[in-house]
């Protein structure tokens, strides 16, 4: 009997209790936890292609991506164009290979650096 009312005690008076905790941390913890979960590095990416017409523009696209399967394709609008740049390169030197691939069939091939996706395993 005792024992039951000590449970019942114990019940009710943890069933009143809220905790509270406060975590202080550094900023530069933050800061370092968003970086790693980034999943962009900077790079370069080729534009193959810039016009108004964006249907112009999806038709080049599929063409690349008949002749390249493996290499992904951004389209960006800019005002008043849509560009189309391919690749996720790592180095400058990457991107030229694929301008000197390309150089007959996509005759516009400007490398650009900026932030790109981790490259593909595959």
């Amino acid at each position: 009997m005792k024992a039951f009312i000590f449970i019942l005690f114990i019940s009710l008076f943890y069933s009143k209790l809220q905790a509270q905790i406060q975590v202080i941390s550094d900023p530069r913890i933050e800061k370092k936890v968003i970086a790693k979960n980034n999943r962009q590095m900077p790079g370069y990416r080729v534009q193959i292609c810039f016009d108004s017409d964006k249907d112009l523009v999806d038709q080049i696209r599929s063409e690349f991506v008949k002749l390249y399967p493996k290499i992904d394709t951004y389209l960006r609008f800019e005002a008043p164009n849509f560009n189309l740049m391919v690749g996720d390169f790592r180095t400058q030197k990457e991107a030229e290979e694929l301008v000197d691939q390309i150089r007959g069939r996509f005759p516009l091939g400007i490398i650009h650096k900026e932030q790109i996706n981790l490259p593909r395993i595959d």
